[in-house]
């Protein structure tokens, strides 16, 4: 009897496997290429959201033969505890990412494991290009992709006589012409002249036009993040030695400012421009500066400039400076955006805490008769949850414990004065939460909301861990250092809130930029922060859990 029914048993168990479907759904691990090294490049962008890796090749760098040495990977492993080093060892490539390159055309590649992620690899490479003359007026105009280069000569200019001083149309040091420099400089420019330019064993035509003007005062070069400014003047020797000199001005600005002359050569005069800085020191005394009103050159304005000779007026000019930069939905409208939302692992620029346990910290909110994101402070069984908005990613590592990921890829065009934004504050109150994790405040104390902007040259993102078990990693704060781990903070700007705001209506305000580095400009991969919290130290688990803070309408400055 035994045997029979062991017999039956084992039967059954059999039929019972073959009803069984393995519905268990694989793991979501999102790939990533995290880093792409090799010769005569650099990494300027990873776009995480488009999955696009930029490379900015060296002016040298021959496009049809990049060289790429290795390409590193990386892992957001969703839902589920994995060993990310394991996993990044089952990464596989559709195709061979190691080796010489055209790059003329992008390489564009899959990612796998469980789930397939689609990725490009593509160049940019920018060619300094460069044609002057003796006598030259204003800016030289490079079309490139018709291959000309024109200048502006005064209308008397003996075109038959032409001094070429400048001539760069490829890279340096390993571009050839036909004819040279020299070869053309003192010959005619009544027509045309043509520039065999040969680079990589690759011929060019050229065509080169110098052309007289009746234009008397132009500018030979702006740049909107240096804020400086090149211009000329056709000035004559008596008119030079009655004191000519060239003086700009903000449209509309009673004062002029005048330009630092450079140079009076062949009949011009040429002056510059710059930015002027006052310093100070801020509350943690580190050196800081800050523009000096109406100096410089600046996005989105209109400037005049003109020609005095003697204190008088004789020519006059206009120039309408570029726009600058915007702030990537500054004005928060867009219902989709990921800070909204709970999953903010990839989010394209602005990112939230809010995750499974607090989801209201950041959302999209009616207020003063607009679309506001609205940060709200939680608490559960006596931890606090900070209403946060900021560019960067946010991710739960473990169960108690939250990290964000500070900064963004910005490309930056014009350097700005300030930012811009409204808010509104709500129940700033006294902290009555503190895990004792080493906050400048404790529980008693009045709490603050705070708002901070940082302009930053990183190449990683500043990752911050705050938890109910331990006290935070990675703060960091721009008012107290130049530099984090990550790399320098060129600039920043501040503001606490440490009352409620009155009236019901969104309060405007600027943050001016206080520079620590007035010459450098960003270039790695991450290059902005901006950071709102309903309690300033909440990464230590410390704040009011009432308060609420309203912002919107987020733009520079200039």
């Amino acid at each position: 009897m035994t045997r029979y029914l062991k017999t039956a048993l084992l039967a059954a168990a059999a039929l019972l496997a073959s009803c069984i479907h393995n519905d268990i759904p694989y793991p979501v691990v999102e790939l990533r290429i995290a880093s792409v090294e090799g010769q005569g490049f650099s990494v300027s962008e990873n776009n995480v959201t488009s999955r696009t890796v930029t490379l900015s090749l060296d002016e040298a760098t021959d496009i049809r033969n990049v060289r790429i040495d290795a390409v590193g990977y990386d892992a957001v492993i969703h839902s589920i505890q994995l060993d990310k080093e394991e996993v990044l060892q089952q990464i596989r490539s559709s195709r061979e990412l190691t080796g010489t390159f055209d790059l003329r055309s992008p390489i564009y590649t899959t990612l796998s494991l469980y789930q397939d992620y689609e990725w490009t690899i593509r160049a940019t490479q920018t060619i300094e290009r460069r044609f002057s003359v003796t006598g030259q007026i204003g800016a030289t105009e490079i079309e490139e992709k018709n291959r000309i280069a024109r200048v502006l000569v005064p209308s008397d200019t003996d075109l038959a006589h032409i001094e070429v001083t400048e001539l760069k149309l490829g890279p340096a040091d390993i571009t050839t012409y036909s004819p040279s420099l020299e070869e053309l400089s003192g010959s005619s420019f009544e027509s045309v002249r043509f520039v065999d330019v040969t680079c990589h064993g690759i011929t060019e035509r050229w065509l080169l036009y110098v052309e007289p003007t009746n234009v008397k005062v132009a500018l030979r070069a702006t740049d909107l993040w240096n804020n400086t400014a090149t211009a000329t003047a056709l000035v004559s020797a008596e008119e030079y030695a009655a004191g000519a000199a060239l003086e700009y001005r903000i449209k509309g600005a009673t004062e002029w400012q005048r330009m630092a002359e450079s140079s009076y050569e062949a009949g011009i005069l040429t002056a510059t421009l710059a930015p002027e800085w006052s310093s100070s020191t801020n509350p943690h005394g580190l050196a800081v500066y800050n523009f000096v009103p109406d100096k410089g050159l600046f996005a989105g304005h209109t400037y005049e400039f003109r020609l005095t000779v003697g204190g008088e007026q004789t020519q006059l000019m206009e120039y309408a400076a570029p726009a600058g930069n915007t702030i990537p939905n500054g004005d928060l409208e867009d219902s989709s955006l990921s800070c909204w939302t709970q999953n903010n692992k990839t989010a394209e620029f602005w990112g939230s805490g809010n995750n499974t346990f607090t989801r209201g910290l950041c959302t999209q909110a009616p207020f003063d008769g607009g679309t506001r994101a609205k940060l709200q402070a939680m608490s559960a069984v006596g931890v606090l949850a900070s209403g946060n908005l900021f560019s960067g990613l946010f991710q739960k590592d473990v169960l108690t414990r939250g990290v964000v990921s500070f900064g963004q890829p910005y490309a930056w065009k014009a350097r700005p004065k300030a930012l811009k934004l409204q808010y509104y504050a709500e129940h700033i109150g006294i902290a009555d939460i503190d895990k004792n994790f080493g906050a400048p405040i404790h529980e008693g104390d009045r709490d603050k909301a705070r708002i901070m902007v940082a302009i930053v040259d990183w190449n990683t993102r500043r990752e911050v861990g705050s938890g109910t078990e331990e006290a935070p990693t990675g703060t960091w704060d721009p008012e107290e250092t130049t530099s984090v781990d990550e790399g320098p903070i060129i600039a920043y700007g501040s503001l606490f809130i440490d009352q409620s705001s009155t009236g019901g209506k969104m309060i405007d305000v600027q943050l001016p930029l206080n520079f620590y580095d007035t010459k450098a400009k960003p270039s790695g991969l991450y290059q902005i922060v901006i950071s709102c919290s309903t309690s300033a130290y909440g990464d230590f688990m410390a704040g009011c859990k009432s308060n609420i803070l309203y912002v919107d309408n987020f733009e520079w400055v200039y």
